[in-house]
């Protein structure tokens, strides 16, 4: 990507991460229909280790490994299980709607972060289409016909560990190699989900289709985060936050083409909005900054 901007590649990036995203929750989903989820969880983090590890040796990064249990990583890493484990929590016993849309806040609130506790100035303009791609996902998600749950709020959960996360990831040493992360998100997970399966459920052997669904749901993983974090490092917050809606447009084109469920008018209407956000986002990149808000 030589000749792009810091702010151009991590837009990329931040794209393609979250259509592994995307993929790999729909792979994760397609699991669950034979065994529980925390059990999904928990073998898709044994996945992610057992595809990290071999991967650092392949790219000679093995002696950067024991930097995984740095106690920012490790922070970091902790707050991805909490959101996925908040989510599958939510899933269980919530409209899927509804807890979307709350996880939407998640770059509202990375941004809030980003400003208060990184320094990082942003124009009003760039505010105001976070804001209008907030829109647009609850135009997708759209929330509310299956009447309010409690449970619904886990999706807040999710979103709020979402955000600390990447504000904790933007501080980590960069001479850290994004694998070695992501390697450290699979060992955090190997506890946590161990430890939800052993208390909530009862085990149960998953065939080779699922096995497969589920390392295919890692490979992606481990794809997702790796782009995930050098998006953050390579490009400020603010550039790159609303991009975090493009998951919204990938899950329906997952959902399209894997479970054959096909987008309204209304979350056609809500895409529109998330693209235009995104490339006026893109084209505000070249303009100089004037107004700006700041902690």
């Amino acid at each position: 990507m030589r000749g792009l901007s810091g702010n151009t590649v991590g837009i990329v990036m931040m794209t393609i991460s979250t259509a592994c995203f995307a993929i790999n929750d729909a792979l994760l989903k397609l699991a669950m229909a034979e065994i529980p989820s925390f059990e999904a969880l928990l073998i898709r983090a044994v996945a992610v280790v057992l595809l990290g590890v071999p991967l650092l040796g392949i790219m000679g990064q093995l002696r950067f490994l024991p930097r995984a249990f740095e106690w920012r990583v490790q922070l970091r890493n902790l707050f991805e299980v909490i959101a996925a484990l908040g989510f599958v929590i939510g899933l269980a016993q919530a409209p899927i709607a509804d807890l979307t849309a709350l996880g939407q806040t998640s770059p509202l609130l990375l941004l809030a972060g980003a400003t208060l506790f990184l320094g990082e100035r942003l124009t009003r303009l760039q505010i105001g289409l976070v804001l209008l791609a907030f829109v647009g996902a609850l135009l997708v998600a759209q929330p509310g016909g299956g009447g309010f749950s409690p449970f619904t709020l886990f999706g807040l959960w999710s979103a709020g560990a979402v955000a600390i996360r990447d504000l904790i990831g933007r501080r980590i040493n960069a001479e850290i190699p994004g694998i070695v992360i992501v390697v450290g998100v699979g060992i955090v997970g190997v506890v946590g989900a161990g430890i939800a399966t052993l208390l909530f459920e009862t085990w149960v052997w998953p065939g080779v289709v699922t096995l497969l669904f589920v390392t295919g749901s890692s490979a992606l993983l481990l794809v997702g985060q790796w782009l995930l974090l050098h998006a953050y490092r390579v490009a400020s917050v603010g550039s790159v936050a609303p991009f975090l809606y493009m998951s919204t447009i990938w899950a329906l084109v997952t959902g399209l083409l894997i479970f054959g469920t096909a987008p309204n008018p209304l979350a056609l209407g809500g895409i529109a909005l998330i693209v235009v956000s995104g490339v006026a986002v893109v084209a505000l990149e070249r303009w100089p900054r004037k107004t700006v808000v700041s902690p």
